[in-house]
């Protein structure tokens, strides 16, 4: 794994297409048997379709599939990665490029989206994490009313991240009423957020 010589550097998808050019297979926020129990309880219905936006290289979609999850369809803004992940696990799932601020689906295509450590990086140039900047804001805002535009009635947003919930959940809330919270992890706690 290359890391980007500054944090900033995560918001580029030229240090994406580079790192993903060279490497196999990376899971952030731990890996699907982490917090398998929580996603089934927030996802029961195996029928459910899902979008996973960010999906990079990680396992977390083929461990969906595996799951019994059968209509899964991934998006990255990384064309190397899209192109990657498509020959090892086409057959399976539909990869697509995209960018999670301007998803190009029809109202009501999914009723679960997941996001794994993607979101987060839309933080990575902020100065404190009390007061977000106007790019940030501008970008946040756009993902997320992105996010609620694709799902459908009663469909469910699903965030794995490092952020906690005093500051992630006041930035959700701004689009769904219902907001579920549960933590994972040994030493370092990981939020599993369900909003609806």
């Amino acid at each position: 794994m290359s890391l980007p010589v500054k944090n900033e550097n995560y918001k580029e998808v030229n240090y994406w297409n580079e790192r993903y050019g060279n490497e196999e297979s990376y899971e952030w926020c731990k890996d699907f048997a982490s917090f398998k129990n929580l996603f089934n309880s927030a996802a029961p219905n195996r029928n459910d379709r899902i979008l996973v936006i960010g999906c990079g290289n990680s396992n977390l979609s083929l461990d969906l599939y595996n799951d019994g999850y059968k209509y899964i369809t991934n998006i990255d803004y990384s064309s190397v990665v899209v192109e990657k992940m498509r020959l090892k696990e086409g057959h399976l799932m539909k990869f697509l490029e995209m960018d999670m601020r301007d998803l190009n689906f029809d109202p009501n295509s999914f009723d679960i989206v997941v996001e794994k450590g993607t979101l987060d990086v839309l933080f990575t140039s902020e100065k404190s994490v009390w007061e977000l900047s106007p790019e940030t804001e501008v970008d946040l805002g756009r993902t997320l009313s992105s996010i609620q535009s694709v799902l459908s009635p009663g469909g469910r947003f699903i965030s794995i991240t490092f952020a906690e919930p005093y500051f992630r959940k006041q930035q959700y809330a701004k689009q769904w009423s219902t907001i579920q919270v549960n933590s994972f992890g040994d030493f370092f706690h990981y939020y599993f957020y369900v909003c609806k």
